[in-house]
């Protein structure tokens, strides 16, 4: 996994390369770990498609709404923490 990249077409696909791993997702929200920094999908019955994180590549379908890098922080760890609770219950 050499490189980081975006493919957004018609705001229903999103092609993303360079994912070291999905930390939470649900139908309105995806945060992605990526080699360039944390990225938020937001939007409307989002899933996941696609999904090969020895390739470090991902597909969203839905309606995209923002696409938005943040750093790591309280927040994302939570978040992260969060679903895995969910998923052990």
């Amino acid at each position: 996994m050499s490189e980081h990249s975006l493919l957004l077409l018609d705001r229903k696909t999103l092609e993303i390369s360079g994912v070291e791993n999905v930390n939470t997702f649900d139908e309105e929200e995806i945060i992605l770990e990526t080699m360039m920094g944390y990225l938020y999908v937001l939007g409307e019955q989002l899933h996941v498609s696609m999904l090969n994180l020895d390739q470090g590549k991902v597909v969203v379908e839905g309606n995209i709404i923002n696409i938005e890098y943040k750093r790591e922080g309280k927040d994302i760890k939570a978040r992260g923490k969060n679903i895995l609770s969910r998923l052990l219950k």
